[in-house]
């Protein structure tokens, strides 16, 4: 998509990164809550009610509530661009809402910060088809319910899908899950591993009357979707919501009190589309971009 750069910043070495989300012009979005325990910023200004239309970037960081701090470097960077909200003085204000995912525990401590994502901001580009662990989705893990297993990498996936009249709806997900992810036919392909190479079972497990572990995990799974057809904040709305169900499809148990899931919707051009059939489309796309997200990075950690 045109109006749609991306980038990343990645430390493997720490294990923690963000990505960022571009636009060329202001743009309607939402967001849509489907987790408990949630890290965010600005959201309230992509409120139906509220007075701000659009937004100017997007971010998602590793780092927890630390890694909402690294937005500042993007609002910078808009701000020379002369992105933003005009104020009554000339300047500008850049709206850049953003969540985050808690990857303090896996090897270090460390976040993002507002240099690097003004570095991440330089380096965007158009058709960023990067994933694996990048970005957002490097310190990210996914399998942890099940006592005496090990967690698998997680990561950041992308998936795209593009109807004969040019309709374009696109995915990324940062996966930091508490449960499994499974494919199409429902087989786990990341997840809890147990000591003998076989998956735990995360949903299994609690089936059987399995306790939830006593040092409760920190999670959360990241979408942002964007499509080039033109839709209302509200329609947008329900678009999200309709794609809760492909990070339900992917993901087993999901939306735990250990979550901070979120889906953010963007509308970034003017093609005419049915909602339905966008929202359909989401449900799929979500999908698939969480399961290469950990396709293209499984590790046992």
């Amino acid at each position: 998509m045109k109006s749609l750069k991306i980038g990343h910043y990645t430390n493997l070495e720490q294990g923690t990164g963000l990505s960022v989300f571009l636009f060329d012009h202001g743009v309607p979005a939402v967001y849509y809550l489907c987790g408990s325990s949630p890290a965010t910023r600005e959201l309230h200004s992509m409120d139906l009610d509220a007075n701000v239309p659009a937004i100017n970037g997007l971010v998602l960081t590793g780092g927890s509530a630390f890694g909402l701090g690294a937005i500042n470097g993007v609002m910078q960077f808009l701000r020379e661009k002369g992105l933003g909200k005009i104020m009554p003085n000339g300047g500008v204000v850049p709206i850049v809402p953003g969540a985050a995912i808690y990857d303090l525990a896996i090897q270090s401590d460390a976040f993002p910060t507002a240099e690097h994502a003004y570095l991440a901001c330089q380096a965007a580009t158009q058709n960023n088809v990067s994933q694996g662990r990048i970005g957002a989705g490097t310190g990210a893990s996914v399998g942890k319910i099940v006592p005496g297993s090990s967690r698998m990498t997680g990561g950041l996936g992308w998936a795209k899908y593009q109807l004969n009249n040019g309709v374009i709806v696109l995915a990324y997900a940062v996966v930091n899950a508490v449960g499994d992810v499974r494919d199409a036919i429902g087989d786990i392909i990341a997840g809890a591993q147990l000591s003998n190479g076989e998956f735990g079972d995360c949903q299994q497990y609690l089936l059987t009357g399995g306790k939830e572990p006593s040092v409760p995990p920190s999670n959360t799974t990241l979408v942002a979707i964007f499509t080039n057809a033109k839709f209302s904040k509200i329609e947008l709305r329900r678009i999200a919501k309709m794609a809760v169900a492909g990070i339900a499809r992917a993901i087993s148990p999901v939306f735990t009190r250990y979550d901070g899931d979120i889906i953010f919707c963007v509308s970034l051009g003017e093609h005419e589309a049915s909602e339905t059939v966008v929202g359909t489309i989401a449900i799929e796309v979500v999908r698939q971009a969480i399961v290469n997200a950990v396709s293209e990075s499984k590790i046992v950690v």
